[in-house]
């Protein structure tokens, strides 16, 4: 397992770590290796389009019936600025909540014939394509991703407008991900997963559902989730000129400036009063325990050290990014009732750790701290407030609503339809479950300092 006090070796490890790592640490994204061509803090400018915080419960959209500038809502997080931007910017349109776009990729026969031999041969290699939205149409590459998730049964895809054109955007955006992971049978956990995060006043990703078509031929439903790059910072931070690390370990911009000194002294670090002079410390109890509250049982919380990001702010230090949050919530049950995650409700905040990992080093030391991990519980508590299970429980069923058609029409779904409903049941059941146990973990009281 790589280990952070010897960051110096860590993205020679990682390669291989990613490659076997036990079943459940998906890191989804896939882009561990990928450059963003150089590029700096430079970039088009904040998100366009709307927001995605609107309550969706309209029927499927199988083409995407609203202008590629849609803006259904645009509220924003912050207090009124007299017209000047606020953070965090409102999601780019292809996020909005009230449609499913669908998006259409047309590559030629050659190219269409390469990507499945690269299926089976477990690449993930670009080939050129024409990417379709709403009466657009832009030249684009296109490649397969995922880890453990990788399906040849069903593709998901990273669409990238910018491997040719450094400069190159579609609506704001340089890339779009396509997720469809074999084991996520409902297609909502990260649109239900992100919301808690923003509500909260944490960064998060923007997200909802989209169609997607493969050479005029619907292809199947995925989740449509904003990749964490330079536009996300732009849209999530007023500061976005800072270091950004997937996995804590891969610098993702000013690449060609290299200074990773604040990263490595951050995993050297050996104290609390350490970790505090370069780490915004609230901020990461605060993303922590959000993520304990879902609970997120595959990322950083849970020991998962791939399935985040690190954002060195300019002003703040470092802050967490929550990432692949497909596992949040455990699995939702399966045709014969088997869970990969079994008792994901009753997962206590403080000590679980994934069955494959463990705790990170800063996480022990700073919950190891009796000031700090009463801090992490103060931000259970708060994450709990805006739990909301009922409210959630309702967005599961309108959004289950929004996809039914394009699930059951799904011609590469890789598990019955039935499943997919049981998986809707099983998730509506959930959030009073957790929401009952972290209530009564919380009255128990007396869980600090942590046990290492």
């Amino acid at each position: 397992m790589l280990t952070r006090a010897h960051v110096s070796i860590a993205l020679i490890l990682l390669a291989p770590l990613i490659a076997c790592r036990p079943a459940g640490d998906d890191a989804d994204d896939d882009e561990l290796g990928e450059s963003m061509n150089g590029e700096t803090s430079e970039s088009d400018g904040a998100s366009e389009g709307g927001t995605a915080t609107s309550t969706a419960s309209e029927t499927d959209a199988s083409s995407a019936d609203a202008s590629s500038t849609d803006t259904t809502s645009t509220s924003e997080t912050g207090t009124d600025t007299g017209g000047l931007p606020s953070w965090p910017q409102p999601c780019a349109d292809v996020y909005a909540q009230d449609i499913v776009p669908t998006f259409s990729l047309d590559f030629t026969p050659g190219d269409w014939q390469a990507l499945q031999w690269d299926c089976q041969q477990g690449g993930q290699n670009y080939f050129p394509v024409e990417f379709g939205y709403a009466g657009e149409t832009v030249a684009a590459m296109a490649r397969l991703k995922g880890n453990w998730s990788y399906d040849c049964n069903k593709y998901q895809f990273v669409i990238s407008f910018n491997e040719q054109d450094p400069n190159g955007r579609f609506h704001g955006l340089r890339k779009i991900m396509l997720d469809a992971p074999w084991y996520e049978q409902s297609f909502l956990h990260e649109r239900i997963a992100f919301p808690l995060f923003e509500s909260l006043g944490l960064p998060y990703s923007c997200v909802n559902n989209a169609r997607l078509d493969i050479n005029g031929a619907y292809y199947g439903l995925y989740v449509n989730v904003e990749r964490i790059d330079q536009e996300y910072l732009e849209r999530n931070f007023e500061e976005p000129e800072g270091n950004l690390y997937q996995g804590g370990v891969e610098l993702k911009t000013n690449e060609l400036v290299n200074d990773t000194s604040r990263r490595d002294a951050l995993f050297a670090a050996g104290s609390v009063d350490e970790i505090a002079a370069l780490m915004d410390l609230d901020q990461a109890v605060a993303e922590w325990a959000a993520e304990a509250m879902l609970p997120a049982l595959d990322n950083y919380w849970a020991g998962v050290e791939i399935n985040y990001y690190l954002y060195d702010h300019p002003t703040r230090g470092f802050v967490y990014l929550p990432y692949d949050l497909d596992i949040a919530f455990g699995d939702n049950a399966y045709g014969d009732g088997s869970l990969l995650w079994p008792g994901a409700e009753f997962i206590d905040p403080i000590t679980y750790e994934h069955p494959g990992w463990l705790k990170e080093p800063l996480m022990q030391i700073v919950l190891s701290d009796a000031y700090w991990c009463e801090r992490f519980v103060e931000e259970l508590g708060h994450a709990r407030a805006a739990y909301d299970p009922d409210a959630m429980a309702e967005q599961v069923t309108a959004w289950a609503d929004q996809i039914e058609a394009s699930v059951l029409a799904d011609p590469h779904k890789t598990f019955p339809s039935s499943d997919h409903t049981i998986a809707i049941d099983r998730l509506e059941a959930f959030f009073a479950e957790r929401a009952d146990f972290v209530d009564a973990w919380l009255a128990q009281g007396n869980h600090c300092p942590g046990p290492w």
